[in-house]
């Protein structure tokens, strides 16, 4: 199976993308700085129904200029329109909050970027199979976390999954179309169900320092 890789770093993207190729026989179909980039691409590789299925390899950090654009909705936009592609989240973040965000976008691997590149490899593997694949050292953290966060309504997962992006209090409220002190409210009853007593709690524990 051919594999794409959407990485903003230029020598990152390089890099990795000839050592998949020199350890496997995943061949790169391409490598993109940008979520533009890459749309335009898949429309045009996926253009006919009978496209051959290929692997995306996302950071979720891409550094876009719009801030709404990040992996997440980049992932979440290629499982929503191309069955035959999947997604493995490669990042430097390995908190549970933005662990469990990727699996919900439709993610179908999470690789933490400190990892062997034999564990980004058997991502590729497990998704060339149709299987979902976590780190394991990550896996233990983000069952617990699950396990808390379906506790939580709706509006509070969104306020957690902005929160774990590093947004402030301000643009929590713009996002979710709140007030400022809406946003003190929730974050106070999601701290109690996620039994921290704190943000900064919170964030050492599922998040990301």
């Amino acid at each position: 199976m051919n594999f794409i890789l959407i990485e903003d770093h230029n020598l990152v993207r390089q890099g990795i993308s000839k050592i998949i190729e020199e350890k496997s026989d995943f061949r790169c179909s391409g490598t993109f700085a940008s979520i533009d980039e890459t749309k335009a691409f898949l429309a045009n590789y996926c253009q006919t129904p009978d496209y051959q299925p290929l692997i995306c390899i996302v950071d979720i950090n891409l550094g876009d200029k719009n801030e709404d654009a990040d992996g997440l909705s980049l992932i979440r936009f290629i499982n929503e329109n191309y069955p035959n592609l999947y997604c493995i989240c490669y990042s430097m973040f390995k908190g549970a909050g933005i662990v469990e965000q990727a699996v919900a976008a439709g993610a179908t691997g999470y690789v933490s970027k400190n990892a062997d590149l034999e564990v980004l490899l058997e991502a590729m593997q497990k998704a060339d199979q149709g299987t979902f694949f976590m780190e394991e050292s990550l896996t233990s953290n983000y069952v617990i976390y699950t396990n808390l966060y379906n506790s939580l309504t709706k509006r509070e997962r969104e306020l957690t999954g902005l929160y774990f992006q590093h947004k402030n209090e301000e643009e929590i409220a713009k996002a979710m179309g709140i007030t400022e002190r809406a946003v003190d409210n929730y974050m106070t009853r999601i701290l109690s169900k996620l039994g921290v007593a704190s943000k900064k709690e919170l964030v050492q524990k599922f998040g990301d320092m």
